[in-house]
């Protein structure tokens, strides 16, 4: 049971296991179990020169030569198998390079014919560059019939026409509308659905796919057009994924959790309440879609503010400067690649009230942001009942402190492409976390990593350069 956690779920190599003792080993070599997920590829062009290749590729064992593949189906006895191909990006380069990937992976799915005769599939990925590999009838010897999970990034009729002979009820599904609609029959029981590049014609046959699958608690859908009037209902559903879709909101799922956004082509906009939403990743530049959202419960908010620096600017004050109240307050806020004002995303931070952990990646930080996050001393005044010895009101100085909630700071700048002024950042980083001890509100970690460089943990040295 270890040892298939630490394959399966962790994605580690078995031969890490086989290293321990030769007690290891035997067990390893005897358990067909650890040997189920194979992947065949192609040796990559970086791997020719210099003479190296992956062994293990996230917990699947590499295959691109024969020899390869007929030792790892030896260790694999009878149990079905994971099956995952791929093509190196960087091999296909012209047509003939094509033919070429095309007909190695063909030949070594052939091997995998003769020496198991009915190869049987638990799952199969085929993720192609381009969407290029023409499988045709490569898989008319397999067998299909305990397959659980299928994700074709591609257009594959031979190959989904079989699977729909042979297939009970998938449990996982991501393929193109065309290919979809020829397994509509064995979705009842599906529980993540991926669809890829529907067109209008099936957005019917969508509709009913979804209607019917009870069980689906994720889906994923990409490059879609859903006309005003496509409306339902879904539960049971806890992650969506939506990818260059043009919809008004295309599904009323109260129970949500988890909510992937790629650029959303938004046609109108609504109010949209998504009360169990814990996590919220947001790839655009419409504010004023983003302040649609009411998410009282969210914990996570992971946002690549797309566009130039007014774009930014416009979309953020839609969002959180111009409310009092904020409905997007996240306790983690995570700023990728994004071209923002460092006095905007200050001032952002006050607004989000709730803020404890912040993370930028890829994205130009200046001094200004450290130094408006500074806490001051205020006097505050305050009334009191008038008496012989007493005067009628009394200042204090009391510390003023912006984002008061922040705990954590991580900044890394390794891949900004902007110049930055390391010296006054540094400086200016300090001051705040030296403040911020002053004002009895410490920040418990604060990481800075310039373009050159490691980390720099400001906390624990005090000071940076």
């Amino acid at each position: 049971m270890v040892f298939l956690i630490h394959t399966t779920e962790n994605r580690q190599s078995n031969w890490t296991l086989m290293h321990v003792c030769r007690a290891w080993r035997f067990a390893a070599l005897t358990t067909p179990a650890l040997w189920t997920r194979i992947q065949l590829t192609t040796l990559s062009r970086r791997e020719k020169k210099d003479k190296t290749r992956s062994r293990v590729s996230e917990g699947y064992e590499v295959c691109y030569k024969p020899n390869q593949l007929v030792r790892a189906l030896q260790r694999l006895g009878s149990v079905p198998l994971d099956l995952w191909i791929l093509t190196d990006l960087n091999d296909w380069t012209s047509l003939s390079d094509g033919e070429v990937l095309e007909g190695n992976l063909i030949g070594l799915l052939r091997v995998m014919q003769r020496k198991l005769l009915r190869p049987r599939l638990r799952s199969l990925c085929i993720e192609a560059c381009y969407g290029r590999l023409s499988v045709g009838n490569s898989f008319d010897e397999f067998d299909f019939r305990c397959l659980k999970v299928l994700d074709v990034a591609q257009s594959a009729p031979e190959l989904f026409r079989k699977i729909a002979r042979d297939v009970g009820d998938l449990q996982s599904l991501k393929a193109v509308g065309s290919d979809i609609c020829s397994l509509k029959d064995k979705l009842s029981h599906i529980e993540e659905l991926g669809l890829l590049r529907f067109h209008d014609t099936n957005v019917e046959s969508m509709h009913s796919i979804l209607q019917t699958s009870h069980s689906l608690t994720a889906l994923s859908i990409q490059g879609l057009t859903i006309g005003q009037h496509f409306k339902m209902t879904m539960t049971c559903l806890r992650r969506l994924d939506l990818c260059e879709v043009l919809a008004v909101w295309p599904i009323v799922c109260p129970n949500l959790t988890h909510l992937t956004i790629k650029p959303l082509v938004e046609s109108k906009y609504e109010d949209i309440c998504l009360s169990q939403l814990v996590y919220l990743s947001y790839s655009g530049s419409s504010g004023r879609f983003l302040r649609c959202f009411d998410v009282p419960a969210l914990r996570t908010l992971e946002l690549t503010a797309a566009g130039g620096k007014k774009d930014v600017k416009n979309s953020m004050q839609q969002v959180w400067m111009t409310n009092t109240d904020p409905k997007i307050n996240p306790i983690v806020f995570k700023l990728i690649d994004s071209n923002v004002n460092s006095k905007i995303l200050a001032k952002v931070l006050q607004a989000m009230t709730n803020c404890e952990e912040l993370y930028v990646r890829r994205t130009k930080i200046t001094s200004d942001l450290f130094s408006s996050l500074l806490p001051e001393k205020r006097v505050a005044t305050s009334k009191v009942k008038k008496s012989k010895n007493a005067k009628n009101a009394k200042s204090k100085e009391t510390w003023w402190i912006p984002a008061r909630k922040l705990r954590v700071f991580v900044g890394d700048m390794a891949e900004s492409r902007a110049k930055l002024d390391e010296k006054d950042l540094w400086t200016a980083a300090s001051n705040l976390v030296a403040l911020r001890e002053t004002a009895s509100a410490p920040l418990e970690a604060f990481f800075l990593r310039p373009k050159d460089g490691g980390w720099v943990d400001f906390v624990k040295d005090g000071v940076g350069i």
